[in-house]
């Protein structure tokens, strides 16, 4: 985990993104949305989507972070 992906104003707007695109992802396949009735197989599934979609949606902050300011992250390494 990088520098700016422990920062609040970064972390905290891909958490909400990720929990959304989890979710709605979840109903496009069918699982409903109430995890006290998920069973250990379907809460394997939803871990999985959720890492693999927040690991994506914070590079591509990263990424959007990288294009808007550069020195943020170039600074950090000279």
């Amino acid at each position: 985990m990088s520098e700016l992906e422990r920062k609040w104003w970064f972390s905290l707007p891909v958490g909400m993104l990720t929990m959304l695109a989890t979710i709605g992802l979840l109903r496009a396949v069918g699982l409903p949305f109430l995890p006290f009735q998920y069973g250990v197989a379907q809460w394997a599934v939803y871990l999985l989507c959720f890492v693999g979609l927040q690991r994506c949606i914070s590079f591509l902050g990263w990424l959007t972070v990288l294009i808007v300011s550069p020195r943020t992250i170039t600074a950090r390494r000279a």
